[in-house]
């Protein structure tokens, strides 16, 4: 295992600058933290490049058994604590950091049947990790990234997927992706909305369906709900306006799901 004791080393400058969005996908990199998604990231052959590790590790039977089974890989560092504290990112670190490797994916290569998830203008990372970790549940063929959306490598969205990153393909549409409806020309496209729109329980879901979740505090775009096929509502007992992004995506990918599996 290598050792590093210099705060100036380029491998923790590196980990410094994937906090920001633009050193991430300049290099194709982002950062996990934690005995759950370096498990994860090794179970599901993830492209870790380094697995940074402090004595903390060895405080829980987990953390040990981690640290002995990573100890002799070659992308393992050793960090005294001090400097190791420097570069995590959450309060109480377990002493374990990895950097991954990503490959995003164009639509270009998306799959052509199986429920796919569209984010219109998504903001928050905690419900950009709660879709990822559903869509995991739910059996989600994929989930395309559209602009204005939170970064899916951001440290906080990472953490919320809990490994679920790892498994869900994730597609991002560009500038120069084509149209809304050209893109999915041969789904049906199910736009989630407030006005207008069928109760969820009466919604039939087939196996071509694009779900689209759009901004917090504005929704799905006006564009988008133009070129729906169809605009879906979660019925509601109580007084509560709307739900959380995450919930309401979560709730219809579940009806999605149990439909599709009867």
């Amino acid at each position: 295992m290598q050792n590093i004791t210099s705060i100036k080393n380029p491998l923790i400058k590196e980990i410094k600058s994937l906090e920001r969005r633009k050193n991430r996908w300049d290099g194709s990199k982002f950062v996990i933290e934690g005995i759950k998604l370096i498990d994860e990231a090794l179970e599901n052959k993830a492209s870790l490049l380094k697995i940074i590790v402090s004595d903390t590790l060895k405080n829980t039977v987990q953390g040990e058994r981690l640290f002995n089974s990573i100890r002799n890989l070659n992308e393992a560092v050793y960090l005294p604590q001090k400097l190791f504290d420097s570069i995590a990112n959450v309060e109480n670190s377990q002493g374990i950091i990895g950097v991954v490797a990503f490959n995003p994916l164009g639509l270009e290569i998306l799959p052509s049947d199986g429920l796919i998830v569209y984010l219109d203008g998504l903001q928050d990372p905690g419900n950009m990790g709660t879709i990822i970790r559903s869509a995991d549940a739910f059996g989600i063929r994929g989930i395309v990234i559209g602009n204005n959306c939170v970064d899916p490598y951001n440290p906080k969205v990472v953490r919320a997927t809990m490994g679920s990153i790892f498994r869900v393909p994730l597609y991002f549409r560009r500038d120069n992706s084509g149209d809304f409806e050209d893109i999915f020309r041969e789904r049906r496209i199910i736009a989630t909305s407030l006005k207008d729109a069928t109760p969820l329980n009466s919604l039939q879901f087939s196996g071509k369906d694009v779900i689209v979740i759009g901004n917090e505090g504005n929704g799905v775009s006006f564009d988008i709900i133009e070129k729906s096929d169809a605009r879906v509502i979660i019925p509601m007992r109580g007084d509560a306006e709307s739900l959380n992004a995450g919930v309401a995506a979560s709730i219809i990918m579940y009806e999605s799901s149990r439909q599709m599996i009867k």
